[in-house]
């Protein structure tokens, strides 16, 4: 469906709500119409700042395919950028890669006024009219109203081809899943993985308020065709005691509903505070063994479908160099996670 925004002008804008446009990313986006990564309605309450951050629009694609030599985006945001830990770029932005999955390159981001909740930003102008396939990343810390692409009025559109969205792979964490610090979209983990991934991935990260609630395992059970589940919420549980009784939990109303699909619980990345501080070091290998414990146990119980993996190998072994603010992945983290985790969610996924 075309939206002929400017009549009589060099472009012409479409809606990624209609075909050819794919939007992955939101499970609920066919039932509520709305760019939020749970339902309006959520069948089990949740708190306020997870109903907030669910808002944003961490991990969603636009996918479609076009021969236009040029591309642009309008977007009205909810808000305008506002976080000093990260780049405009990062919280508001939309970057663009070109390619078929497992060779996407990275072509631009737009550019815009930070202080202002809408804009219009050209992607690319001026190459060569051939069919590419197209993938854009929303932002990662803003809601999107509103969204659409400008094509050159006498370009074609198609379907991205050779990509399913039957299944999903579901990451259910931190800030860190959100993708907290990184320079744009593309390069939160979950983004990264989906490049190298011919699925869908769907990014449940909610900044500081992944505690491993029961609510989100009613509401993460409900997505169709899970083709494996990603544990990585350590980091957000106000205790250990915490983390002790909610994973656990969150497995078993998890499995109530999804008893072959397999589940992967990540522990937390290492943070450099730990070679000095050793109570840190400590902590986090007491919550590691917690969680291995409670995998063994029901592995051993029969779940054969439960794996684990420590974060502590995620960042490699200069770690140091690897966070913004010794929490959060730099870009050059976030692409050293996805560089181990693919393989391995590879194998879980397409064995």
């Amino acid at each position: 469906m075309k939206i002929d925004v400017d009549k009589g002008s060099d472009w012409t804008w479409h809606s990624p709500r209609h075909e050819p446009f794919r939007i992955t990313g939101l499970p609920w986006f066919e039932q509520d119409g709305v760019y939020r990564r749970l339902p309006l309605k959520p069948s089990h309450p949740i708190r306020s700042e997870v109903d907030r951050l669910a808002n944003y629009t961490a991990g969603v694609q636009i996918r479609f395919q076009t021969n236009s030599p040029k591309l642009s985006v309008r977007v009205v945001l909810a808000d305008r950028a506002t976080m000093y830990q990260m780049p405009a770029t990062g919280q508001c932005g939309i970057d663009c890669y070109v390619g078929p999955t497992g060779n996407q390159q990275y072509v631009n981001t737009a550019r815009f006024d930070h202080s202002k909740a809408e804009y219009e930003s050209i992607l690319f102008e001026s190459i060569p009219s051939e069919m590419r396939d197209i993938t854009l990343n929303l932002p990662l810390y803003q809601g999107v109203k509103e969204l659409w692409i400008g094509l050159d009025p006498s370009s074609s559109t198609a379907v991205f081809p050779g990509f399913s969205s039957e299944n999903k792979v579901l990451i259910y964490g931190t800030s860190i899943t959100h993708g907290a610090c990184a320079s744009r979209p593309g390069m939160a983990y979950p983004n990264i993985l989906s490049r190298k991934l011919p699925i869908e991935v769907v990014n449940l990260g909610f900044s500081g308020n992944a505690q491993g609630e029961p609510e989100l395992a009613h509401l993460i059970s409900q997505i169709e065709k899970p083709a494996l589940l990603v544990l990585d919420y350590e980091v957000n549980t106000p205790s250990t005691e915490r983390l002790r009784e909610s994973l656990p939990e969150f497995i078993r109303i998890y499995r109530s509903r999804h008893p072959e699909v397999p589940i992967l619980v990540i522990t937390q990345i290492r943070l450099p505070i730990e070679d000095f501080d050793e109570n840190r070091l400590r902590l986090r290998e007491e919550r590691k063994q917690l969680q291995w414990a409670n995998v063994e146990r029901l592995q051993q119980d029969g779940d054969a479908n439960l794996h684990f993996f420590d974060g502590a190998e995620l960042l490699g072994a200069d770690y140091q160099e690897c966070t913004t603010d010794g929490i959060h992945p730099s870009d050059l983290g976030y692409f050293r996670i996805a560089e181990t985790l693919g393989p391995i969610i590879g194998k879980l996924v397409f064995k």
